[in-house]
């Protein structure tokens, strides 16, 4: 669902002691329509245009910096970065923010500067400007036509479209029909259904709606619905878990778009030759036939003569059976023969070498899946490593071959350390390298996920049951329950030969079934 009126109402009234006064230490493009600012009292606020999901929220999500550029984002950097976010206004009770900036230029001059967010669904755009209001650049340029009635370019002055409504947090209206500003139907309906225009008036209360067809959000219970409801502290945390959870929208950068896509392509092309590889394999099967073809030629060869198309002979495997066999005309009966028992050879060799390709196949889909499960948790520097290790087109920056991978620690309240590979480059140094023989040993059973070592040789009940949290959470199943993990000393744990990636074969192994918890296992993160 979008954002309305009323609910970017309170959702600025929740912000906006997070924003103002506050620096722009530095502005970070997620993609061409996601942006993040990092401000000085560490807060993140995220602003994404995305036509599907227009909002701003403050994020505690870690976001990678894309390294392609664009003239509205060149302009962004330019005008916001190291300035200090003076105001933050709604414009009536229209869908519409502007962020007043003041920004110093390159010889110390105080400027203001305007961003306008118009969070119109799929219709959003950012639009900077100047302070008399002219156009410095927009997130989408926009001439006019039969939907848009003005000109959004550079160098033109900025207009808001009004229609004409009136604010429901000024103005008195008619619950008989829907004409205030910024209120949505959804949100009218409960107008209605209270009979009370002043219920957007109610302190926030923000609310997660789930009924059967469709999940909802917001800033109070809407009672119109029969749903299930979940209640957050905040709005933003709320957005957050919305977007992130329900929505399954990650603001993918470029760098994890393209990877991401290299890898679903590399699943399906390896899917499809496996498909041809087992047919392949069934014609081979088939063939094997060749060698009784074979047998029963060779026991009524005398009965062949050049030019025959075909013989029928008793068939000695089925009892006499008749059965026939096709020859070539211009081969002598003894080069039929032969040429019979090739085909039966072949087939054998075919089998052969199509069960090792086939189990190839099999591990390259396996490590594509788990590489592609390993990009849903990097970060900017795991991502580096990720494109180090398929050896592609270096659009971000490599870390140097010989350096140590980045790995993440935990600590317990004893003070054990649990360290986690989150790649298989972090992984095999963590497990083949790092991990000490009498260090224990983590992984999710079944299921592509990471290394996670807790070095201490003697944990408590309560310490293995953390390592295992962890190792589920950094694993496909993280949002799962009752998820069994497997730990064993490192010295039980083998690298499987001549295989891509990180997969390992370990033995006395024992399990614990856990529920990964993000929330409890930050305060255990120790970087």
């Amino acid at each position: 669902m979008n954002i309305d009126g009323v609910f970017l109402h309170h959702l600025l009234h929740e912000l906006k002691p997070n924003l103002e006064g506050y620096r722009i230490n530095k502005v970070l493009s997620i993609n061409e329509t996601d942006f993040v600012f990092s401000l000085s009292n560490r807060k993140n606020l995220l602003i994404s245009a995305n036509n599907n999901s227009p909002h701003l929220r403050i994020t505690k999500n870690e976001y990678i910096a894309s390294k392609k550029t664009s003239l509205f984002y060149n302009q962004l950097k330019s005008k916001c970065e190291n300035g200090i976010i003076h105001s933050l206004e709604q414009i009536e009770n229209d869908r519409l923010v502007v962020f007043e900036i003041i920004h110093f230029d390159d010889l110390g001059y105080q400027e203001k500067n305007k961003l306008y967010f118009e969070i119109y669904g799929r219709n959003a755009n950012l639009i900077l400007t100047n302070a008399e209001e002219i156009i410095i650049e927009a997130q989408k340029r926009k001439l006019p036509n039969e939907e848009e009635k003005r000109i959004v370019v550079p160098k033109i002055k900025y207009q808001h479209l009004s229609l004409g409504k009136l604010n429901p947090f000024t103005q008195k209206g008619s619950l008989k029909q829907n004409n205030f500003e910024g209120v949505s139907n959804l949100t009218f309906t409960e107008m209605v259904y209270q009979d009370n225009q002043d219920i957007i008036n109610q302190p926030t209360q923000p609310t997660i709606m789930e009924t059967s067809q469709k999940s909802y959000f917001y800033c109070f219970p809407l009672e119109h619905l029969q749903a299930q409801k979940t209640f957050f502290p905040t709005l933003s945390e709320m957005l957050e878990f919305f977007y992130l959870n329900l929505k399954n929208l990650n603001n993918l950068n470029s760098e994890q778009t393209y990877l991401e896509n290299y890898l679903k392509k590399e699943i399906s092309k390896n899917k499809t030759k496996l498909a041809k590889q087992e047919k392949d394999y069934q014609e081979a099967i088939q063939n094997l036939e060749y060698e009784k073809t074979g047998n029963l030629l060779s026991a009524y060869l005398h009965q062949v003569k050049k030019g025959d198309m075909e013989i029928t002979v008793d068939d000695f495997y089925l009892n006499g059976l008749p059965y026939t066999i096709k020859l070539d005309p211009l081969l002598s009966p003894t080069k039929n023969l032969e040429n019979i028992f090739s085909k039966f050879k072949k087939a054998k060799r075919t089998i052969i070498h199509l069960k090792e390709q086939m189990e190839r196949t099999k591990q390259d889909i396996e490590y594509y899946i788990c590489l592609l499960e390993q990009l849903n948790l990097a970060k900017a520097n795991d991502l580096r490593e990720i494109y180090q290790e398929l050896n592609l087109k270096k659009t971000v920056n490599n870390t140097k071959k010989d350096s140590k991978p980045n790995l993440t620690t935990y600590q317990d309240d004893d003070g054990n350390q649990i360290l986690v590979g989150k790649n298989n480059i972090q992984n095999n140094y963590l497990t083949h390298k790092l991990a000490k023989k009498t260090d224990y040993f983590f992984h999710v059973q079944g299921s592509p996920g990471s290394h996670t070592i807790l070095r201490n040789n003697n944990p408590s009940l309560k310490t293995i049951h953390l390592a295992a949290k962890i190792a589920a959470f950094y694993s496909k199943s993280r949002y799962s329950s009752n998820v069994a993990v497997d730990y064993t000393f490192v010295k039980n744990v083998k690298k499987v030969p001549n295989e891509k990636g990180s997969f390992v074969l370990y033995t006395n192994y024992k399990t614990v079934f856990v529920t990964p918890d993000g929330e409890e296992l930050k305060s255990y993160l120790k970087n």
